[in-house]
């Protein structure tokens, strides 16, 4: 899934039971710890897109995530099980998230 994609679908998921602390593909301790998360939805409300809206932002989106995000993008290591944060170094056991 490609990080546009996953960031869209985060925000869709906000506040339901599907919810993760993460979205898909990206560091969950660095999008915490970083506040990442707090700086993305503050953008997002001040742009006032709707991302319910097929004709969201998304050109927006996608250079966001790519001047902040893609540095805590989980890369796959070794025979793909694992996947690893380059920025902070904290690897996590793959499980069905999928990174391009």
């Amino acid at each position: 899934m490609n990080l546009v994609q996953s960031l869209l679908n985060f925000l869709k998921k906000k506040d339901t039971p599907e919810s993760s602390p993460a979205p898909e593909g990206l560091c969950p301790n660095c999008w915490g710890r970083e506040e990442y998360g707090g700086h993305f939805y503050d953008r997002v409300k001040q742009e006032n897109l709707n991302v319910h809206s097929k004709e969201s932002n998304v050109g927006w989106i996608n250079a966001y995530a790519n001047k902040h995000l893609s540095g805590i993008a989980l890369k796959r290591k070794g025979n793909g099980e694992e996947m690893v944060c380059e920025k902070c170094k904290v690897s996590y056991q793959h499980s069905d998230q999928h990174t391009d």
